[in-house]
Parts: structure tokens; C-alpha cells; sequence
């Protein structure tokens, strides 16, 4: 047990937690897993995400992962120190201190209470556990995982979106953060967020000219962004630089937003309409959609993401969208060449590229347009 290293992962049963809590247990790592429900709940969450239930079983058996149940965030039992210094005491970690906590928390399809919850009240916990950990230990990393959401400036601001921004204020301020990765749309088993959306979207804004919209969308496949995370701190090892996180923003590349939209549809509804309205109609339709949607539907998550989508395709918005809220494939490779503002850290399996003045890093894994299509119908 000496030789191995001690990560905590809350939210380690999610979809993006499976993924990240699998890639550090092939390394040799012990996982504690804090978690809301019991064991059994949480072992279901595990093989719900695609994990090996004969491995699982085996970790357990042999202390690699460990489960601390009836851990809720958001109670503020566990914004008191004494709560988490008797949790670790009870699962005894003095031969293995931990050196990395990576939170994965973030509530995104139930109510807006409770995504405001789980992205923003939960952090006190969070940030009393950072600080409890780091008193023991100065070499201690705190990783978390934020969303493109947060970048969003719209009047109208989905609760996720909202919850999102706040969580992103409260974490730089806490000066706690390390590395604070940001992934756009993410793909794997397991997710159908955006499935759901895509029939909706189908039938309410299907006569597009270029297949609902034109603008391009960033995607992730949730084990790539595993390997990254796991690449960027345990390979490359890139140092933090002082209180303000570094923010990694990664991708395996972009589509069409219509394409993928396509894609998510079952191959009997693809038909593209035959009725194609003009786009200046499709502009007017995209704008009112998008005004009257948030005020006519203030609280409903779904329907609010669907005005978000509308706004993004119009066409006068096109500058906005090309100019902050990702980066393409193009645009990483071209920052890899300009020596005077970018430093390039890494060329292959990833090309990563950090501002000089500024804690940024844009990470790719690239896939060509293919393999990023085979992703979306997994």
C-alpha cells in the first residue's frame, strides 16, 4: 500500500467520474470516492457508466477504491473540518496520503434548486475538504471541472448556465483551484443529454438551410478527456502558477452543429425537409425563439438550452461565435505557431498550447471528422 498514491474523486460515479476515477486505478492509484448514496447505490452508478463488475469488485476487495457514503455536499455538516478530519481517520489513509482531489460535482438535468445546489452550495464542503487536505500536505492539487456554460454573458441564462457562473466566481476567489479543465460537448456511453434535445430540436427548427444551424460545436469523448486529465498533471506534470487556476479548455475537434444534430437522430428521421425557408425567415424565426422562449419558459433547463442553441444560429451572431467560446482544430494549430504569445508543451497525443501571459491552455486530441461522427451514434 506504500508504493501507491491516494486521489479523492467527488462525483467519481458519474459519467465523467467513471471515466476519470477508471484512468487513475490503471495507474496504480487508490481511489476514495465520497458519495451522496450508499455503496450499493454507488457500485450501480459505476457499472450504470460502463464499468467492469468483476473489476470493480476486485478493487474493492483490495482497499484500491473506496467508497465514504452519506456524503452530501450541500448539508453543511461538511463545511465543518471535524466532519471530514473524522471521515479520513475512519478510513485510514495515514500510509497513503492523498495528493490530488478532483471534483466532478455539477448537477446538470433536475431542478434549478437543485443544480444550484450541486454546481454552487456544494463548494463550501468541497473547498473545507481542499483546505483540510493541503494543511497536511503543501504538494496537494485540487483539479476541477468547469463548462463552457460559465463564458456565456446572455441576459437570459439557463439555471445551469447560471449556476455554472457563479461556481466559476466562487472558485477563483477561493484561491484553492488548480487546474480548472473546461470541455465543451461531451460524448461517450452513457450520454444522452443532447440526444434528447436533438428530435426536439428536429421538429421545431428543422428548415435550416444548413441543417438546423451552421455553427460548429466543440466535442470531447468522455474517456479522451479522462487520458488528458490524467496526461496534463501525472505525465507532463505543468506546473500551477499561483492562486489563479490554470484553465485547460480541450477537444478532440468540431462539427457542424446540424451534422451532429443529425447524427443523434435515429437513421428513419435524418430526412432532410424539403421545404427550405429563406434565411432571413430563419433569422427572424431564431430570434423571437430565442427572446420568447427563457420569458415564456423562466425555469424550464431544457427549453432554455434550446433558445441558447436558436440564439447561436443566427447569423448576425456569427463573430461571437467564432471568436471566444472555443477554439477549432485550425485555430490550436495556428496559436502552436505564433512563438511570440504561445508556448507549445506537448505535440503528440496531445498538442497543448498555453498563453504566455495567462494561465490558459488549449488542449487537443484530434480526431478526424469520421471518427468524430462514429462518437456521436455510439
Amino acid at each position: 500500500m506504500n508504493n501507491k498514491k491516494t486521489v479523492i474523486i467527488l462525483g467519481g460515479t458519474g459519467f465523467v467520474g467513471r471515466a476519470v476515477t477508471e484512468k487513475y486505478l490503471k495507474h496504480n492509484w487508490r481511489v476514495i470516492i465520497p458519495t451522496r448514496s450508499n455503496i450499493d447505490r454507488a457500485k450501480y452508478n459505476f457499472l450504470l457508466h460502463g464499468f467492469s463488475k468483476n473489476v470493480l469488485e476486485g478493487y474493492i476487495a483490495n482497499n484500491i477504491i473506496l467508497f465514504a457514503p452519506n456524503v452530501d455536499l450541500s448539508n453543511p455538516k461538511w463545511t465543518r473540518v471535524n466532519s471530514w478530519t473524522q471521515l479520513l481517520i475512519h478510513i485510514d489513509i495515514s500510509n497513503d496520503p492523498v495528493s490530488r482531489i478532483i471534483n466532478l460535482v455539477g448537477e446538470t438535468s433536475k431542478s434549478a434548486v437543485e443544480i444550484l445546489k450541486s454546481n454552487v452550495d456544494a463548494l463550501e464542503s468541497v473547498f473545507t475538504l481542499v483546505k483540510c487536505i493541503k494543511s497536511k500536505n503543501n504538494n496537494v492539487l485540487f483539479i476541477n471541472m468547469g463548462s463552457v456554460a460559465e463564458k456565456k454573458s446572455d441576459k437570459y441564462l439557463s439555471p445551469y448556465e447560471y449556476s455554472k457562473k457563479i461556481a466559476r466566481q466562487k472558485i477563483e476567489k477561493s484561491n484553492l483551484c488548480d487546474f480548472y479543465f473546461v470541455a465543451h460537448y461531451i460524448k461517450g456511453k452513457g450520454e444522452q443529454k443532447v440526444k434528447l434535445a436533438a428530435s426536439k430540436l428536429w421538429r421545431k427548427l428543422k428548415y435550416s438551410r444548413k441543417w438546423l444551424f451552421g455553427f460548429k460545436v466543440s466535442v470531447i469523448d468522455v474517456d479522451d478527456l479522462a487520458e488528458i486529465i490524467y496526461h496534463i498533471i501525472e505525465i507532463n506534470k505543468i506546473i500551477p502558477r499561483g492562486h489563479k487556476p490554470i484553465e485547460l479548455n480541450v477537444t478532440n475537434g468540431e462539427l457542424i452543429f446540424g451534422e451532429m444534430i443529425k447524427r443523434l437522430l435515429s437513421k428513419d428521421k435524418r430526412n432532410i425537409p424539403k421545404q427550405i425557408i429563406p434565411r432571413w425567415l430563419e433569422n427572424s424565426f431564431l430570434y423571437l425563439y430565442s427572446i420568447i422562449i427563457p420569458i415564456v419558459n423562466p425555469n424550464d433547463q431544457f427549453a432554455r438550452r434550446l433558445a441558447s442553441y436558436a440564439k447561436r444560429g443566427l447569423s448576425h451572431s456569427k463573430k461571437q461565435i467564432e471568436g471566444g467560446i472555443f477554439k477549432t482544430t485550425e485555430e490550436i494549430k495556428n496559436l502552436a505557431l505564433d512563438t511570440d504569445n504561445y508556448d507549445v508543451l506537448g505535440i503528440s497525443p496531445n498538442l497543448i498550447v498555453a498563453i504566455k501571459h495567462s494561465p490558459e491552455i488549449y488542449v487537443l486530441r484530434e480526431r478526424n471528422k469520421v471518427e468524430l461522427e462514429r462518437l456521436i451514434e455510439m
